[in-house]
C-alpha cells in the first residue's frame, strides 16, 4: 500500500525526466497513451490520484504526493507513478526550456 513513509525512502523512488522514462513505461505497461494521460492529469489533478489501466492486467496510479498526503516532500508537487511496492515510484519531471 502506498504510504508517505514509503515514498520518503530514497530506495523506493526514481526521479526521471518524462521524455526518458514514459516511453519505456508506456511500452512495458502496455498503455500506449500514457504520456497523454500524464499530461491530462497534470492539467487537472485529482487529490486521490487516478488509476490508468493497460492491457494484460497492468495498471499505474498517477498522483501528486503533496495533494494526496497534505504534506510536502521533495518533488512532491510533480506527477508521480506508482506501479506497486515491488517497483519504485517514479517522480516524473519536465525540465523547463529543454
Amino acid at each position: 500500500m502506498l504510504s508517505l513513509n514509503w515514498l520518503k525512502d530514497e530506495n523506493n523512488v526514481v526521479y526521471a525526466k518524462q521524455s526518458d522514462i514514459v516511453p519505456i513505461l508506456s511500452r512495458d505497461l502496455r498503455i500506449p497513451d500514457l504520456e497523454q494521460r500524464i499530461e491530462a492529469f497534470r492539467e487537472s489533478p485529482e487529490k486521490e490520484g487516478v488509476i490508468v489501466k493497460g492491457n494484460k492486467r497492468s495498471s499505474v496510479r498517477l498522483f501528486i504526493p503533496d495533494l494526496l498526503f497534505d504534506e510536502h516532500i521533495e518533488m512532491g508537487e510533480s506527477v508521480w507513478l506508482y506501479i506497486g511496492e515491488m517497483y519504485p515510484a517514479y517522480c516524473i519531471f519536465q525540465p523547463w526550456d529543454e
